[in-house]
């Protein structure tokens, strides 16, 4: 059976990668599986911010880090069920998987176990200076993984590769 895998963060998620990946899904005959990556390190950050501007002391209560978990964890419920709502709109066979690890090894060992037939990631618009010091998890996806990946940016671009392409400035 054909597989599309759809990947999904906080920091990645829009509704034209929803509806490319299920059009694509419903166009071969693929069952759509849509991986949510949850950041582990999402309350630290949250406590870093709140701690650098004085909102709270270095050490949070672990109640506030299991309360930052719970809202990741609830946000990644809605975002798969709205992938679930527009995969049975289209009668396309779906399948959800949650993730605690927002890494590239962690989207590449889901590839090797599932082998999908395309992979469809969200890429946002990255500030100039950035671009030249951290590569986005599209872009590493883009390259190393073992089929073809479309990237949808920001914008609205669609950028179809295969992983074997290397070295193209991708906005």
């Amino acid at each position: 059976m054909k597989k599309i895998l759809l990947v999904l963060s906080y920091s990645g998620f829009s509704g034209r990668a929803i509806d490319e990946a299920v059009r694509s899904a419903r166009k071969e005959k693929a069952t759509l599986v849509a991986l949510y990556l949850l950041e582990g390190g999402a309350a630290e950050s949250v406590f870093d911010k709140f701690s650098d501007i004085g909102f709270m002391g270095d050490r949070p209560a672990e109640d506030l880090s299991k309360l930052v978990m719970k809202e990741s964890r609830q946000r990644a419920y809605e975002a798969l069920g709205k992938v679930q709502i527009k995969a049975m709109e289209e009668g396309v066979a779906f399948e959800p998987l949650l993730e605690e690890d927002a890494t590239v090894e962690k989207v590449l060992s889901v590839i090797e176990k599932i082998n999908p037939d395309a992979v469809f990631v969200l890429k946002r618009k990255q500030r100039a200076f950035f671009k030249y010091f951290t590569r986005s998890l599209a872009d590493e996806l883009a390259e190393r993984a073992p089929c073809e990946v479309a990237v949808i940016t920001e914008e609205g671009d669609q950028e179809k590769e295969d992983g074997n392409v290397k070295d193209m400035d991708r906005k």
